[in-house]
């Protein structure tokens, strides 16, 4: 109970926080927005440090901190993804995201090692104020881009209407909505074998922490490769056609680590399923920031991160509750064919859905919802 408590804590700010961060990015600066949450996640970490100093070992001190700590990201995360768009060229975003998810998986991978070496070397708590010092030297970096990106305004009405509008913004805009619902049905569908891991590795293949680690990684290396992989694609092939390519791989990957038949063979699945995974969020986040409107881009943005962590925790829900009810295979295989199956429907409901993805902005019919 404690552990998911401490997964709670980590993902539960996303729900609440996430909108309010995009008004702030809309509003302020957006550079000096981000740099400020890096400090206050600075200030929590380096009091967990301290606590662990002190010999404190109450679960309830760790998650607390954890949670202020995932809040001021959730709140400075909106700022830092509206900032990308205009850091770049538009033609040149898609290569940037897949840049900012290989940063991120390779710090997911080479981190736990750091930290494994340190706590060899100087203990928990020096460890813990290394990565509370981390923060510090991210916030001067931000503080030092050249022609930092502002707000637009957002200062009409109250929190709640500027919400409503920087939702209507979201439904108003062809490929932004379209993003949205597939982003929300891998989420529920495909993302939350990333949570599963441990439980499937030791369910179906008699496997412990070494199994479910060996898993992680290989997921993580490939979601490396796919993060590459789809910046060089991106360059070359239309986005629609990309995504197409993206969302029936992503099914095919999840039905074959569903199927393994041994741990070998899941930890392979991992790798590819891993790097369909990352390859298509990259595609969708993309297309999201290129035609977000910038005077509402983070709220925008901010929406869909807000549901992104929602649907996630949802689908760890739905996965489990089947697997527990039958298996953890069938829940995979299940995921993988109705996944496959929604995104087929939607193309075929949606004729249009080519020319959003591609970035058509004619044509009001082709938003999911009136403005």
């Amino acid at each position: 109970v404690q552990t998911g408590l401490v997964a709670l804590a980590t993902f539960m700010p996303q729900g609440f926080a996430a909108p309010f961060g995009g008004l702030l990015a809309d509003r302020y600066d957006r550079r000096k927005v981000f740099a400020l949450m890096l400090l206050l996640q600075a200030l929590a970490t380096g009091a967990l440090a301290v606590a662990l100093g002190a010999g404190v070992r109450t679960p309830g001190v760790l998650i607390a901190l954890i949670m202020l700590s995932a809040s001021a990201g959730a709140l400075g995360q909106p700022s830092y993804t509206a900032i990308q768009p205009d850091l770049v060229p538009p033609d040149e975003l898609m290569a940037m995201v897949s840049l900012v998810a290989y940063s991120w998986n390779s710090g997911r991978v080479l981190g736990p090692l750091l930290g494994t070496v340190l706590v060899s070397a100087v203990g928990p708590a020096w460890t813990v104020t290394f990565n509370a010092v981390t923060f510090v030297l991210m916030a001067v970096v931000v503080t030092r881009l050249h022609h930092p990106p502002h707000g637009h305004g957002a200062t009409d009405g109250t929190i709640g209407e500027r919400l409503k509008d920087g939702w209507r913004s979201l439904w108003a805009c062809p490929g932004c909505a379209h993003t949205l619902v597939l982003a929300m049905g891998i989420n529920v569908l495909v993302i939350p074998f990333m949570g599963l891991i441990p439980i499937y590795a030791h369910s179906e293949f008699g496997g412990g922490t070494g199994l479910a680690g060996t898993i992680a990684s290989a997921q993580g290396v490939g979601s490396l490769v796919g993060g590459m992989a789809v910046a060089v694609l991106g360059a070359k092939l239309r986005r629609s056609t990309l995504l197409g390519g993206q969302m029936v791989m992503l099914s095919a990957c999840l039905a074959l680590y569903g199927l393994a038949p041994s741990a070998g063979a899941v930890v392979v699945a991992a790798a590819l399923l891993g790097a369909a995974s990352s390859s298509t969020i990259i595609s969708l986040i993309s297309t999201l920031q290129r035609d977000a409107p910038a005077a509402s881009r983070g709220r925008v943005l901010s929406i869909f991160q807000a549901l992104a962590g929602t649907t996630y925790g949802l689908g760890l829900l739905l996965l489990g509750s089947v697997g527990d009810a039958t298996d953890l295979r069938v829940s995979f295989v299940g995921g993988a064919a109705v996944s496959l199956s929604l995104c087929l429907l939607l193309a075929a409901r949606l004729p249009g859905w080519r020319r959003a993805i591609d970035g058509a902005t004619d044509g009001a019919e082709l938003a999911l919802a009136p403005a």
